[in-house]
């Protein structure tokens, strides 16, 4: 039914639909592509040749005590920050297809390990609002939610963080792990290559889409500011951040922005549902029980926090 919409809507304003398919395809080629692919490659490569222990040695205890993550977990953490969408996810699935983590441990790191890049943050959000807003401001209200909401999920999925450190300050994984990722064959750099080949068109297609409903907002200009803003930073969060600044043009525009980029935007939820799957043709394609749904309530939970900490903060008289 909703692909019927969709093929109507595309047929009754070809134009509008056609520009919004080229601004997304232009932001996936210049944008997402040259940033995120390559370290989709990079980060595969390094779960592939096992030098994870060497790599997160220095940041091991500090996200094992925030967190307590394993030392794949912490990785996929770090990576999840650092990186953006939908690269958290997507190395969590496939940490725990690899047994390198604990199905545990998936379900808990699945639900805070998928975030905005601080590079999306301070370069493309910053320089979209229409006033000055300070770089550690947005950090702030973007990444400090994750803490509460890591004791949260801590608690409803039951995980403990029983990797212990040892008396080097990081916590390896368990030998049959390691065993069985020696039994497995080697991953080749052709295969890294053609997995991320696939994410990236997946992740493409999405944008696409989703910013051919962000042009069919833009049209709606019977409705309020305020909801249209809402409506546009909802399906995507690149366009819904340059749309949002341009409805709410001054200080009104900072809570609904964090919103938001905290959620990730329906095109976020879907590009992470299309990584974590095993089989597309399976009845449940999720692997190991990561529910898109679950993570639909974490993120909505992560967005609301992000929101009240920017309206707190954004009250107090230094700000």
């Amino acid at each position: 039914m909703i692909a019927i919409l969709f093929l109507i809507l595309l047929l009754l304003n070809p134009a509008v639909s056609v520009a919004g398919a080229l601004r997304g395809l232009q932001l996936w080629f210049n944008v997402v592509l040259p940033t995120l692919a390559p370290f989709i490659i990079c980060t595969r490569a390094i779960l592939a040749d096992n030098v994870i222990t060497l790599l997160m040695r220095p940041f091991h205890p500090v996200f094992h005590r925030l967190f307590g993550l394993s030392i794949t977990g912490s990785f996929v953490m770090l990576c999840g920050l650092l990186c953006g969408y939908p690269l958290g996810a997507k190395l969590c699935a496939d940490s725990l297809k690899e047994n390198r983590i604990s199905q545990a441990e998936a379900r808990y790191l699945f639900s805070i390990c998928n975030h905005p890049s601080p590079m999306f943050v301070l370069g493309c959000v910053r320089s979209c609002l229409p006033f000055s807003v300070s770089a550690l401001f947005l950090v702030v209200c973007l990444y400090l939610p994750i803490l509460p909401l890591s004791l949260l999920s801590r608690r409803f999925y039951g995980w403990k963080g029983k990797a212990p450190l040892s008396s080097h300050g990081y916590a390896e994984p368990a030998r049959t792990q390691f065993d069985a990722q020696l039994r497995e064959p080697p991953v080749s750099l052709e295969d890294i290559l053609a997995s991320t080949s696939d994410t990236m068109i997946l992740i493409g297609s999405y944008i696409m889409l989703f910013s051919i409903l962000s042009a069919w907002i833009e049209k709606l200009t019977f409705l309020p500011a305020a909801a249209q803003a809402f409506l546009a930073g909802s399906a995507e969060i690149t366009t819904g951040v340059k749309r949002i600044a341009v409805l709410l043009p001054d200080r009104r525009a900072l809570v609904p922005t964090l919103l938001c980029i905290s959620f990730g935007g329906i095109s976020g939820i879907f590009q992470t549902g299309s990584v974590i799957k095993k089989n597309p043709d399976a009845q449940d394609s999720s692997y190991g029980g990561l529910s898109v749904r679950h993570y639909l309530c974490w993120k909505l939970l992560h967005a609301t926090l992000s929101g009240v900490t920017a309206a707190l903060l954004a009250s107090l008289p230094f700000h």
